[in-house]
């Protein structure tokens, strides 16, 4: 197996979120880091700005790179604005160039046979693959014109598409698409369904799916961990990794660069437990991931302790229902299951009749869940004041989606014992000033936490929340099953952070701050406690072993930097 990514940039952006790649000796130590062999490149300026003057500066920048394989971005012309298509194929083949590229969200123009077409049919006759890109966005933005890649597959069958970017929004298109047309795949990077890369081999589908990192602008070492973990055979895993990338290219095998990662550089040194996620369903997100058992057998898979959620029925209206649903849940693993008492403010006084139901004595609630969003109040919200009043009163932690204008000093000041949690810190990319401003709050004020659960991986943006709100303050957490727990868990482990900083967020945080969450088990293994009640040093690696023996080994042997244990 050897990875081949399928989605890299080179250059500088005009925004420089994830770190460009100004040299191609800066991209190649980011792939041999991730155990990446090969990629197929575009140059940031063709991608959004000048395409002609990028392409011929990215000729330049792979020049004498053999595993840097050039893509040029290109799109329908306007009175010769950009060349002829038939001139210009000719030209991009001439020079070397193995994919074209697409941005027609971007660029303003429709993804129509009636104004694509003259382009389409010249790369078709090359044998060049198109790779459509539809830029970065929140997976709830379905902008991808689906209907329109069915009706050019079919008109264009010859024709190779690949759908770079596509998120957890687009799974049900995605699946009707597979069965439509079979020159169709689909680059994966931002698409993490729990368990994806299985239940696509379950139903015939891996070989349609093709690796990519959406370097330098994504941290591409969530996708790397999902694809290690991804449960697949092992013809399907040389498949997606690269081989059918390679084939639609039309390149043969070279001498590597670099091995795989060991799937074993996934997994944490520390007894992992993830901080958010969800029990039941949400159909806005797809996830045929359900019920205790399936997410214990995910859990064992990618190497998570702990799981502590709350209801998608109780965050939203069902409130008393989801929390009962979600004490049903947690009795059948009490070892690894947790949950959050949901609190909906606009119902104050059925909510603290939850909270005391459910926390008044020995049970597997250890917080509250608060949604201000769905839920329309702030934090400050008088409803959320009787249910804060006892989580103070019993040094409770309470995971927050915010609303907005939250008033996070003030409530943190009233509450001093609570332990506060801002969800979905990944959101913030590293520039964003508002993201600064909210987050710059967190290191000074000793109950304010964050957790790292959500879709978005931003290069290099958990080095700068680390040195923004540090460490010791942040919390590993999934979202699961809206998200895969190993893309999740490798935002964390494949990063090039210290492994003290690892170890902090990826359990030690959470077992500090959750009174009552009880550590006695692991991965179906005891492990003693130690001093202070923490596990031992190393106590989760028997586990570990149990879980990856049965799981064929991806490759060869790149080790981290230093041991977490």
């Amino acid at each position: 197996m050897s990875f081949f990514d399928i989605n890299v940039a080179i250059g500088r952006f005009a925004r420089p979120v994830g770190a460009a790649f100004d040299q191609a000796s800066a991209l190649q130590g980011e792939l041999k880091r991730l155990g990446i062999a090969e990629a197929l490149v575009c140059h940031a300026l063709a991608s959004e700005g000048d395409v002609v003057l990028g392409n011929r500066l990215l000729l330049e920048a792979v020049e004498g790179h053999g595993n840097l394989y050039p893509c040029w971005v290109m799109c329908p012309p306007y009175l010769g604005d950009v060349p002829d298509p038939e001139w210009w194929v000719a030209e991009a083949r001439d020079y070397g160039v193995y994919a074209a590229r697409l941005f027609p969200l971007h660029s303003l123009y429709p993804l129509e046979d009636w104004c694509v077409g003259p382009l389409l049919n010249e790369l078709e006759r090359a044998n060049m693959p198109v790779l459509l890109d539809f830029g970065p966005r929140h997976w709830s933005q379905t902008l991808i014109p689906w209907g329109s890649i069915r009706t050019l597959a079919q008109t264009y069958p010859d024709l190779s598409f690949i759908v770079l970017g596509a998120t957890v929004g687009d799974a049900r298109a995605i699946e009707s698409l597979l069965y439509a047309a079979q020159n169709v795949y689909f680059e994966y990077h931002a698409f993490m369904p729990p368990d994806m890369l299985e239940h696509v081999s379950q139903n015939g589908f891996a070989k349609q799916f093709v690796f990519g990192t959406g370097l330098p602008r994504r941290a591409a070492e969530c996708v790397v961990g999902q694809t290690l973990l991804g449960g697949l055979a092992n013809d399907e895993r040389v498949a997606v990794t690269g081989d059918t990338a390679r084939t639609l290219l039309g390149i043969e095998s070279t001498a590597r660069m670099c091995e795989p990662l060991p799937l074993e550089a996934v997994f944490a040194d520390v007894p992992v437990i993830d901080v958010h996620g969800h029990i039941g369903s949400w159909e806005r997100t797809t996830a045929p991931v359900k019920g205790p058992e399936a997410f214990v057998r995910s859990m064992d898979r990618c190497g998570i302790a702990q799981f502590v959620f709350s209801s998608f029925a109780a965050i939203h209206g069902e409130t008393t229902l989801g929390n009962r649903e979600a004490a049903e849940a947690v009795t059948s693993y009490p070892d690894r299951l947790f949950a959050y008492v949901v609190v909906n403010p606009n119902y104050p006084e059925d909510s603290l009749a939850d909270v005391h139901h459910y926390l008044d004595g020995p049970s597997n609630f250890v917080g509250l869940k608060f949604h201000c969003y769905l839920h329309g109040a702030q934090l400050h919200d008088s409803g959320y004041a009787p249910s804060l009043s006892y989580a103070d009163e019993h040094a409770l932690a309470v995971l927050v989606h915010g609303g907005g204008r939250d008033e996070w000093d003030n409530v943190c000041a009233k509450y001093p014992r609570t332990q506060f949690i801002i969800a979905h810190a990944c959101a913030w990319d590293g520039l964003d000033p508002d993201g600064r401003v909210l987050y710059e709050r967190v290191r000074t004020t000793p109950n304010l936490h964050v957790d790292l659960s959500g879709s978005a991986a931003h290069r290099g943006a958990l080095r700068k929340l680390i040195d923004l709100v540090g460490a010791d303050k942040i919390l590993y957490g999934s979202d699961f099953p809206m998200f895969d727990f190993a893309w999740e868990l490798a935002r964390v482990t494949l990063s090039d952070i210290r492994d003290d900083e690892k170890r902090l967020i990826c359990g030690d945080n959470a077992r500090r701050i959750f009174k009552r969450l009880r550590y006695t088990q692991a991965l179906g293994l005891h492990i003693p406690l130690g001093p202070a009640g923490l596990p031992p040093k190393g106590g989760i690696n028997h586990a570990i072993q149990r879980v990856t023996s049965s799981v064929p080994h991806c490759g060869g042997q790149v080790g981290r930097s230093s041991s977490l244990a």
